[in-house]
């Protein structure tokens, strides 16, 4: 009993993150796509690694065990819409001049392959995600972990990214594959 116990005390530890919290709740009481530069300012006083020249246009969930708001990395020019979720057991690195769409999900966490008696195993594994420059991420797509997103590819909308996409590159679909390749690349 008091080893399980202990392991709940544990796992609400890891979850006790009262800097995060109070300004990620601040910011989620601002209308989406209202006053963007103090929501980028609050979640930058959360803890989260924001360049100036960055906008969030609306709540960011972010979600994960531990520092969570260290590890997400977000450079100048980006664009990040409302309601999207961030899974940051690993870390998310977004590019210069990124765009992320309304509902989209980049998550770092993933598990190991078990036993047949539980196939999922306990402990989460954490991916690393990159969103390079100039890249786009389609409204409500899903990022899984271990994924980059090269320089100036798209991800429509609705698709499921479980490996890399290349450079100027156009991809959708579960799983997300290659549509075409994109003209202009790297002006």
């Amino acid at each position: 009993m008091a080893g399980r116990i202990h392991r709940e005390m544990a796992g609400f530890a890891g979850t006790w993150r009262p800097r995060v919290t109070f300004f990620c709740t601040i910011a989620k009481a601002i209308p989406s796509f209202t006053f963007a530069s103090i929501r980028t300012q609050l979640y930058r006083w959360a803890g989260c690694d924001i360049e100036r020249g960055a906008a969030l246009l609306g709540n960011v969930h972010l979600v994960g065990a531990g520092k969570i708001a260290s590890r997400l990395h977000i450079r100048s020019g980006c664009i990040v819409a409302a309601n999207v979720t961030m899974g940051l057991d690993g870390s998310i690195t977004l590019g210069k001049n990124v765009s992320i769409s309304p509902g989209a999900t980049l998550y770092t966490a993933t598990h190991a392959l078990g036993f047949g008696s539980q196939r999922m195993t306990p402990g989460a594994l954490a991916k690393d995600i990159t969103v390079e420059d100039g890249a786009w991420i389609g409204m409500n797509a899903l990022i899984l972990p271990g994924v980059t997103v090269g320089r100036g590819a798209v991800v429509s909308g609705g698709s499921v990214v479980h490996s890399d996409v290349a450079p100027n590159t156009l991809v959708s679909g579960n799983p997300a594959a290659l549509q075409q390749v994109l003209p202009f690349g790297n002006r």
